[in-house]
């Protein structure tokens, strides 16, 4: 099922995302943090899917994992990635709070510094392995309504994620099947409340609607009551 994530921290607490095992094997950092940068996210626009492009039989999200706390001892390549997901679980490596070398656009290329990062392995049953990468997506999105979906290719140009756009229409399904998921979740009576509840402001003129996550203003909060007691 999809339903928003226990995060804390950028640390997802779930054992289960849309009942695939996920694992939590944060990246130590070291030296001078190639992969663990330590620099905060800002500001979160969407998440950037790829393909590994690591056909091994054993290239799973486990060893993929791995792979990284390797690099961050070794000092030398700089590149990271908040998940990666196989055929069969999903692995945490970076919290989502932090930035993570991906996109390829740079240090201040908005892939890199404002997108949750996925990495989609190739080692095995692939098409699982997408399905579980769009069930990730589809809860980051229940968690996050805000977020967008990318591809690796709409930051730097690169052919990535390289195997779902080989597919006809792969990259269109992706997406739409992420969306699918997210809309055919039950909302909670919580969620039904407070889009009511939007819904009522927006037609009485107390609020505009936007930034409805963040904390108001004195100002804002002053207005908004204004405007309730002259209705």
């Amino acid at each position: 099922m999809i339903k928003k994530l226990n995060v804390v921290g950028g640390i997802i607490k779930d054992k289960t995302i849309g009942n695939i095992p996920f694992n939590l094997d944060i990246v130590k950092p070291k030296g001078k943090r190639n992969v663990r940068t330590m620099k905060p996210m800002k500001k979160v626009i969407g998440i950037t899917n790829h393909n590994t492009a690591n056909t091994s039989p054993t290239a799973g999200d486990e060893k993929h994992a791995e792979y990284l706390q390797k690099q961050e001892n070794l000092d030398k390549q700089y590149v990271s990635v908040h998940f990666f997901v196989d055929e069969d679980s999903i692995t945490q490596t970076v919290p989502i709070t932090e930035i993570t070398w991906h996109a390829g656009d740079g240090v201040d290329g908005k892939g890199n510094t404002q997108t949750i990062s996925i990495e989609i392995c190739e080692n095995g049953n692939l098409e699982k392995a997408i399905q579980n990468a769009q069930i990730l997506n589809a809860c980051l999105i229940k968690t996050y309504p805000e977020l967008k979906v990318y591809k690796h290719q709409d930051w730097s140009g690169k052919y990535c994620p390289r195997k779902i756009l080989d597919i006809p229409n792969g990259w269109e399904d992706f997406v739409n099947g992420i969306y699918k998921l997210v809309q055919e979740t039950p909302k909670t009576a919580w969620e039904r409340e407070v889009e009511e509840a939007v819904n009522w402001a927006l037609e009485n003129h107390i609020s505009d609607g936007t930034r409805l996550d963040d904390k108001p203003t004195r100002k804002e909060l002053i207005v908004m009551l204004k405007r309730f007691y002259d209705l």
